[in-house]
């Protein structure tokens, strides 16, 4: 990943870009490990725990986070055009389109996490 040093060449405003890009291309690893994650997760639900219910709400949510990663990428591509802004209103609309983005993140992330200790609860049970 590229360093956040400002080394002089770059405008704040070229720095707050790149730092939303990658926070961004954090974000999609984070999902992309958390839906690899789910597989395994799904499997034990189904072959240790023998609970189809709890299986079926993983898959569920694998397919959530797969809708969620198809529209960051989406979202990673528009990031092209955040390099185009020269305008406070445009800088301001892509603010607030990543503020957005992180959201959904971190709402899928709670999500998953709810779920997943469901999973390590009933193996402990």
């Amino acid at each position: 990943m590229e360093p956040l040093i400002n080394y002089g060449n770059e405008t704040d405003d070229e720095l707050v870009k790149r730092h939303m890009r990658r926070e961004l291309q954090t974000w999609i690893s984070n999902l992309e490990t958390m839906n690899k994650e789910s597989e395994q997760l799904e499997k034990i639900a189904l072959k240790k725990l023998n609970d189809k219910v709890l299986r079926d709400v993983l898959l569920d949510n694998n397919n959530d986070n797969i809708n969620l990663l198809n529209e960051f990428y989406t979202y990673r591509n528009v990031m092209n055009n955040v390099r185009e802004c020269d305008e406070l209103e445009c800088d301001q609309f892509y603010l607030l389109q990543h503020d957005q983005v992180f959201e959904k993140y971190v709402e899928c992330v709670d999500k998953y996490q709810t779920i997943k200790d469901k999973v390590y609860q009933k193996l402990l049970d």
